[in-house]
């Protein structure tokens, strides 16, 4: 064959023929191909919210269909948009989310496409075998075109770890090749050079070149269920299993005769599939499975691969499997119940203010080999009168009532009246063996925390909001009568008047504004008028016009109050109780001097210690000089001038 000779060799990988191939393969894809700009308006399930970017391809022109990946298409409410090798946009909605797979899928309308021709992109899943030389063609580190050239190196790796509390797939092989892809790259199609996707980009690895990519099999089967019409069934039996060799195997107590008899049946195999987790109350665990059983077979067929092992589970949905397991060299079967895996995947989300709840899913309860019951609430600081960490808590109880589901949430909101003070149970799901529940409050203002429950609609892309308006109004406040205590102190008794005075000022924003980043504030003011309620606070307390204030007196009676005034320059608040919610209280303003402070001067500082006693201290003013006040990012109030 000549020097200058186009013809590709056998793979396609020598030559200046091949280099054409792959140039017309990669020339002949890009319209299928695009960037993904999405933004997640809430945190859900395992999902913070925010915006970002991804891949997709085009796997149904004629239907607008696109493939990508579940933390792309997202479990809860997703906005996106796709833009297209010649930058043209078009708005896309969300159709498909896999419960456990790493794989979703969006839908445009092809009708609205003006400049690109449409072209779609085979699912081939059958091709992905190690040596196949692969191209990567994907948005990678948000370059929006990235062409990565591989070799697919294993086909049945087990599915990697990611971290806690974010998505973590399971019961399927994943597909190494090192493309060294980076952020962006999620849900970009490996295809062969006959143009065909042999798998989608899922995850990578930090500290190497290699990337990890899901295998097509149920992707495909998945997809002709969409097109069809018709229900897409994923069964499942709340039990995990990994691939393990057949020199592991025969540690847990694999026979000789099992050992040929798989070989013989499952050609090309290197092991068996072993129960790595059984969900408690799950029909594994009712069915008698442990971890550590070494899967056999189902309905009478060997299994020794994941494709089968779904096939199976998906197939059956609702129905009861045969199931033989070797445990500790003897057989033992067993009979199985297969659940709708769709059911046990959050579709409605409770909003209450800024926190939001779902039932939990079977991702976070397979995680953490926890049932699969439960409520899990993000951003429960939002309506918590106590700061605690951002993390995702488990509710237990609510006012005294046990919640297992959202249903019981909203019947206990229903029964709480605006700005009604109940106690709340929770823990977070790391802490499930550990019975390490918290004790709160919840305060849920009709005014700044709506209810509303979102149910999601796959029709539509969007999910539909319902209010919820029939809950009880505020309830009464009574007076509250309270005694400052008698201060025995001999320097702080001199300042005992002053401490009918001094109530502290409790600060709660709603919603994030003005460049706000803390939830809650508290600090202490002083009443200057006793007949109006009006008392003067700083800035620094009362930071955001949009708050819900309360103060206490005496560190015993707790009543709201409203903001009234916020000087624009000078860090100082005034904020109004009603004086007839404190009844008899024999509060007193303050005296306000009329001399201006002057260095020199001798002065007694009156302060709250931790424990909110009062504590008297004397000083002098050495100096008055202007205060020089930092900026903020994100910029906020500050003092000046």
């Amino acid at each position: 064959m000549s020097s200058n000779s186009n013809t590709a060799s056998s793979d396609g990988t020598t030559g200046t023929g091949a280099a054409a191939s792959w140039q017309d393969t990669i020339e002949s894809k890009l319209n299928s191909i695009v960037s993904i700009k999405f933004i997640r308006p809430f945190t859900f399930e395992t999902e913070n919210r925010g915006t970002s970017q991804a891949t997709g391809f085009i796997v149904d022109a004629n239907n607008g269909i696109i493939l990508t990946n579940r933390h792309v298409v997202s479990a809860g409410p997703v906005v996106a948009r796709a833009i297209f090798n010649n930058h043209e946009e078009i708005e896309l909605k969300a159709i498909y989310r896999d419960p456990i797979h790493d794989f979703g899928f969006f839908k445009f309308d092809p009708a609205l496409i003006k400049h690109t021709k449409l072209e779609e992109i085979e699912l081939y899943p059958e091709g992905a075998k190690v040596g196949v030389d692969i191209r990567v063609i994907g948005n990678d580190a948000g370059q929006k075109v990235s062409i990565l050239a591989s070799s697919i190196s294993l086909i049945d790796r087990n599915v990697p770890r990611l971290g806690d509390m974010t998505y973590n797939d399971s019961n399927t092989f994943y597909i190494q090749a090192s493309t060294n892809g980076t952020g962006g790259s999620s849900g970009s199609p490996m295809i062969n050079i006959a143009g065909q996707a042999v798998a989608i980009v899922s995850a990578g690895l930090t500290k190497a070149s290699t990337d990890l990519y899901l295998p097509l099999d149920r992707v495909k089967c998945v997809l002709e269920s969409i097109q069809a019409q018709t229900e897409v069934k994923r069964g499942t039996i709340q039990t995990t299993f990994e691939y393990r060799s057949y020199d592991e195997v025969r540690r847990l107590g694999v026979s000789d005769t099992v050992e040929n008899n798989v070989r013989q049946d499952v050609p090309g195999g290197v092991g068996m599939m072993v129960v790595k987790t059984v969900l408690p109350d799950g029909p594994g665990h009712i069915a008698g499975l442990e971890e550590g059983d070494v899967l056999y077979r189902i309905n009478g067929k060997t299994v020794a691969h994941f494709v089968l092992l779904e096939e199976l589970l998906d197939g059956n949905v609702d129905q009861t499997l045969d199931m033989t397991v070797i445990r500790g060299k003897t057989s033992k079967d067993v009979q199985v119940s297969v659940q709708n895996l769709h059911a046990l995947e959050p579709s409605q989300m409770l909003q209450v203010g800024g926190t939001t709840m779902t039932n939990l899913s079977f991702q976070l309860a397979n995680h953490y080999r926890v049932p699969a019951t439960g409520v899990i609430a993000n951003w429960l600081f939002c309506i918590l009168e106590e700061p605690i960490a951002i993390k995702p808590y488990v509710l237990k109880s609510i006012n005294g009532k046990a919640v297992a589901n959202i249903t019981q949430v909203i019947d206990v909101i229903k029964t709480i009246g605006n700005n009604e003070c109940v106690p709340v149970k929770y823990f977070h799901i790391s802490e499930y063996y550990n019975n390490c529940l918290i004790d709160g409050s919840i305060k849920i203002s009709h005014l700044w925390n709506q209810v509303a429950l979102y149910t999601r609609n796959d029709c539509s892309g969007l999910w539909d909001r319902e209010s919820i308006t029939d809950l009880p109004p505020a309830r009464d406040i009574e007076p509250t009568n309270v005694v400052f205590p008698v201060i025995k102190n001999a320097d702080v008794a001199k300042l005992q008047d002053v401490v009918h005075s001094i109530v502290k000022v409790k600060c709660m924003i709603p919603i994030f504004i003005e460049g706000n980043v803390n939830r809650i504030n508290a600090g202490y003011g002083a009443i200057i008028d006793a007949e109006r309620g009006l008392v003067v606070v700083g800035r620094e307390t009362v930071a955001s016009t949009a708050s819900r204030i309360t103060i206490t007196i005496a560190g015993t009676a707790v009543i709201p109050a409203k903001l009234r005034f916020q000087h624009p320059t000078i860090s100082y608040a005034i904020v109004q109780y009603d004086p007839k919610h404190i009844g008899t209280t024999k509060v007193q303003a303050i005296k306000l001097s009329e001399k201006a402070l002057e260095a020199g001067d001798s002065i007694r500082m009156l302060a709250m210690s931790k424990y909110e006693t009062p504590v008297c201290l004397n000083a002098q003013v050495t100096n008055i000089l202007p205060v020089e006040t930092t900026s903020f990012e994100p910029p906020r109030w500050r003092s000046i001038n």
